[in-house]
């Protein structure tokens, strides 16, 4: 199966996993707090799961190997995500990934920075397997260098690509600090291969 299609079935899968906790809405959520009511000062409340959740995923690193359309079998990828920003509807995230790969005379480095949005109500932090959607756009420096056979000269050539990117999968963390992150990614426009599938260990 192609990276593509990877993609388009995690997508799937994480809309399925996130549509019904989104159509459980509490029936009281407009009541006023009985505190509130008889004009006493609300009792503070603990710190939810969720929102220590959502501090300990501030900052993420990233170490994995992605099957990408292209020349190359795979690549190893190291990133780091850290969270902007969150004004409902969408929490922001900046994703900076490093990715290499080679295939016989063919070397590719790539340096990306991309600036993604995830929509709050499909965010499931307390849940054993958390859905991923995100999109946004993203600048890539590539490096390609190719060893021209018969002379014993190495060619570099660089380019930098402005695209879009649609990014789909699931968390599973192992422990409060660490787990595992699968995704598909899909790339707008498509005429250099950013899109892959990938696997990778997080640290946070």
């Amino acid at each position: 199966m192609t990276p593509r299609g990877l993609l388009l079935g995690a997508f799937g899968l994480a809309l399925l996993a996130a549509a019904p906790a989104h159509a459980q809405a509490p029936a009281d959520s407009a009541a006023l707090p009985d505190s509130i009511a008889a004009g006493r000062a609300p009792t503070p409340t603990p710190e939810s799961p969720e929102s220590r959740e959502a501090a300990r995923d501030r900052d993420r690193f990233e170490l994995g190997a992605a099957v990408v359309s292209g020349p190359f079998d795979a690549l190893g990828t190291f990133g780091y995500h850290r969270i902007l920003g969150r004004t409902d509807p969408f929490e922001t995230w900046m994703h900076i990934e490093l990715s290499a790969g080679s295939a016989s005379y063919l070397s590719e480095g790539a340096a990306s920075v991309g600036f993604l949005i995830r929509p709050t109500r499909l965010i499931r932090r307390g849940w054993p397997i958390r859905p991923i959607v995100e999109f946004g756009p993203a600048a890539h420096l590539v490096v390609q260098t190719a060893d021209i056979r018969g002379f014993g000269e190495t060619a570099f050539h660089s380019h930098v690509y402005l695209k879009t990117h649609g990014y789909a999968g699931f968390d599973i963390p192992f422990a409060s600090h660490m787990g595992l992150v699968v995704r598909g990614r899909l790339t707008i426009p498509t005429h250099h291969p950013f899109d892959y599938a990938q696997i990778a260990l997080f640290l946070r």
